[in-house]
């Protein structure tokens, strides 16, 4: 019965996942659409891709090209929950992860100089992201940077100018975009000039 109903046993048809007391016409341009992304919507069991423990989708590991060794993530937060959040999610990604939940212990410890970034809250209470970015830089420690912040005022994004950073994001972080700094960042990491 439900080969007569929707086609082949073993594909997905777009329209059972429409909402329930809808309708979508086939007819005219509108039906072209929706044939295409039909045909796109099919999945046979040879597409099946193998999923992780936890249901999402696997995590492209991201390892250096230098002596095979994951690149560091150094993370600056004083927010305890979205420092641990983001020291995961970073993990997850195969990186390795030095997290600080204040300046001054990032200060007072040892940072790698190369194939690493930092990701910095610009909200901290010692000092401000651009102000540990540039006190990085002046000791000769200076890593590329990456802003996140809760606040879009005009003094936070004074401070975003003065850190010249490979990117600002606004919390929540978006996951991709977060990465893709992190890409950007460590690309920079390698050259000469940090900043």
């Amino acid at each position: 019965m439900f080969r007569q109903m929707f086609g082949r046993a073993d594909s997905v048809p777009l329209r059972m996942m429409a909402v329930p007391g809808t309708y979508i016409s086939p007819a005219g341009a509108a039906g072209k659409l929706l044939r295409e992304a039909q045909s796109a919507a099919r999945v046979t069991p040879g597409q099946l891709k193998r999923r992780t423990k936890g249901g999402s989708t696997p995590v492209q590991k991201t390892y250096s090209i230098r002596a095979g060794e994951a690149a560091t993530v150094v993370v600056v937060d004083d927010d305890p929950s979205v420092l641990r959040a983001l020291s995961r999610l970073i993990q997850t990604a195969g990186f390795r992860v030095l997290a600080f939940d204040r300046p001054s212990a990032l200060l007072a410890s040892a940072i790698p100089s190369a194939n690493a970034c930092m990701v910095v809250d610009i909200g901290l209470p010692e000092m401000t992201g651009s102000e540990l970015c540039t006190a990085l830089a002046v000791s000769g420690r200076g890593l590329p940077a990456i802003l996140i912040t809760g606040r879009n005022d005009s003094a936070t994004q004074r401070l975003i100018e003065e850190a010249h950073p490979v990117a600002a994001l606004f919390k929540p972080v978006d996951e991709r975009t977060l990465f893709d700094a992190i890409a950007r960042a460590l690309a920079l990491s390698g050259n000469e000039s940090k900043r």
